[in-house]
């Protein structure tokens, strides 16, 4: 029996679609990049950080929509609209896009806070003050949540790259917490969307992915892997980046959908 309600058919859980919403995070140079690349399909990449994509030149299933040096003035207004850029109607014209990134929401915020300089008497670059971060975060907020409607809509996986915060010390200047450049209250409320939340790291000989809090990190989650067991919360990242070989995102992705959406054990 077909269960209508408010007009809308009601899907089981097991009907659900299984589509990640995903915000990679780390120190600049870690590889966020490369892991995002791995995502599956065709990928759409909205660039705000400048040369951003260089590292993905060799990639033939990256298509880039680079912002980085657009004003402030124009591409916020652009990006405002309930179709940024157009970026719903070419997901509609092409289907075989599967995946988009927005890179970085780190650059998307310093582009909104060149912006409310410009709108908030008062506010400056280096003191924005409260109603110029208020302006800043509405603007990251607005951009980032109608990604998400639009990807949800058209079915598309949906990833944030962003770089990590100078480290919260207490008085005795002990790190206390390490988290986004962000601002704590616009990780919550992006944090809230999204049901994968990884940290990047780079000893200098490995790569390392955690998806639950470590190291005084925070905030990592994720629905795919099973942190549970033995295991921990974090794994290396064995990947031939100079010829993309090597398991990534699309790979963990497919055992997770295989798996009827119970989660996975961490890479070894």
């Amino acid at each position: 029996m077909e269960l209508i309600v408010g007009g809308r058919a009601i899907k089981s859980a097991q009907e659900q679609d299984f589509r990640m919403a995903m915000l990679l995070w780390g120190m600049a140079g870690c590889g966020k990049t490369t892991l995002a690349a791995t995502a599956p399909g065709k990928k759409l990449w909205i660039l705000f950080d400048p040369s951003g994509a260089l590292s993905l030149t060799t990639r033939e299933d990256v298509f880039v929509l680079d912002l980085s040096a657009e004003k402030h003035i124009q591409a916020v207004e652009k990006l405002k609209a309930d179709d940024p850029y157009g970026i719903e109607k070419a997901l509609v014209e092409n289907p075989d896009i599967e995946t988009v990134v927005l890179d970085s929401t780190t650059a998307l915020s310093n582009m909104a806070t060149e912006n409310a300089v410009y709108h908030v008497r008062s506010a400056t670059l280096e003191n924005p003050g409260l109603k110029g971060y208020g302006h800043r975060n509405a603007i990251v907020m607005r951009v980032v949540t109608q990604l998400m409607r639009i990807t949800n809509r058209h079915k598309r996986h949906f990833i944030c790259i962003s770089h990590e915060d100078t480290p919260t010390t207490n008085e005795n200047g002990e790190v206390t917490m390490i988290s986004l450049a962000l601002g704590a209250k616009m990780t919550n409320q992006i944090g809230m969307q999204l049901s994968e939340i990884w940290w990047m790291s780079d000893t200098g000989k490995e790569r390392r992915i955690a998806v639950r809090p470590v190291r005084q990190r925070q905030p990592m989650k994720t629905r795919m892997f099973d942190t549970s067991s033995s295991n921990g919360a974090e794994f290396v990242w064995r990947y031939d980046a100079l010829n993309w070989k090597g398991d990534g995102i699309e790979t963990w992705y497919n055992a997770w959908k295989e798996n009827g959406g119970r989660k996975i054990s961490l890479p070894k």
